[in-house]
């Protein structure tokens, strides 16, 4: 019991209302790719089940339009309103390029074979961080990007640059999770 409260207490300080104020890429380049998920609409609440308020699952995702020209994919979720500046929830890279998606609670296929590159997320570990607002309602952005090239770096912020640099098009879908 005591190892879950201190669970407990480390996601409620680090992962829920922290952040590290990474720089999320916002190149400028058309928004082609609709990226939607079969769990929630764009700009409506995520299920508790891919949350802190339930198992915290990645949820299962959709994307489309994305141009010819892409050697690869990227797929960041942030949370823009945390009190700490942005949380990075996931960070996936070296995604294979073209129309495609992702079932619940996996990583994508990589450009290369085998699965995808996970980075680390505000939480300092390499994976899916469920959404756990402290407070209030916070909105979760989902942002696919189409890589003229492969991206590489050393952490999670040199990921992110080489996105910036690499974009050709983007796309986003919007789900919000409230504290209870």
């Amino acid at each position: 019991m005591r190892a879950v409260v201190l669970w407990l207490v480390a996601l409620l300080l680090a992962g829920c209302g922290g952040g590290d104020d990474v720089k999320i890429p916002q190149p400028d380049v058309p928004a082609t790719i609709q990226v939607t998920s079969p769990a929630f609409f764009d700009g409506r609440p995520i299920p508790d089940r891919h949350t802190c308020h339930g198992v915290g699952t990645s949820p299962a995702l959709r994307w489309e339009g994305v141009p010819d020209g892409a050697a690869s994919l990227a797929l960041v979720v942030w949370d823009p309103d945390a009190p700490r500046g942005t949380f990075l929830h996931w960070l996936v890279y070296d995604v294979a390029p073209g129309d495609g998606g992702v079932a619940a609670g996996q990583v994508p296929d990589g450009a290369g074979g085998g699965k995808a590159r996970e980075g680390e997320n505000s939480a300092r570990r390499s994976g899916w961080f469920p959404p756990c607002p402290p407070s209030g309602t916070h909105r979760y952005v989902i942002t696919v990007y189409a890589l003229d090239a492969r991206v590489r770096g050393r952490d999670s912020q040199h990921v992110l640059d080489d996105v910036a640099r690499h974009a050709i098009a983007t796309g986003s879908l919007m789900g919000t999770v409230s504290a209870q």
